[in-house]
């Protein structure tokens, strides 16, 4: 069962990996209205390791705010 876990990981990382920078904040905001689950917490965590991996500065300064909300994700990352 564990393998069966960390091969879907793996899988979901890989996916999430060829979304585009947009594409990902669009997965990441549609997370917003769902009922929070374990699986959800995943999920959202991969798509934020993603997220820092690909521009670590602005995540940093996201993830500082006093609210780091959704909006300022966008502005943060397709601004830059």
């Amino acid at each position: 069962m564990r393998n069966m876990t960390k091969n879907a990981e793996k899988n979901a990382r890989t996916m999430l990996s060829r979304l585009s920078t947009e594409q990902l904040i669009k997965e990441f905001d549609m997370t917003e209205d769902i009922p929070i689950t374990l699986e959800l917490s995943l999920v959202r965590g991969w798509i934020m390791d993603e997220l820092e991996k690909r521009n670590p500065e602005a995540f940093d300064r996201w993830f500082d705010l006093d609210y780091p909300d959704n909006e300022s994700l966008k502005k943060l990352y397709l601004n830059a």
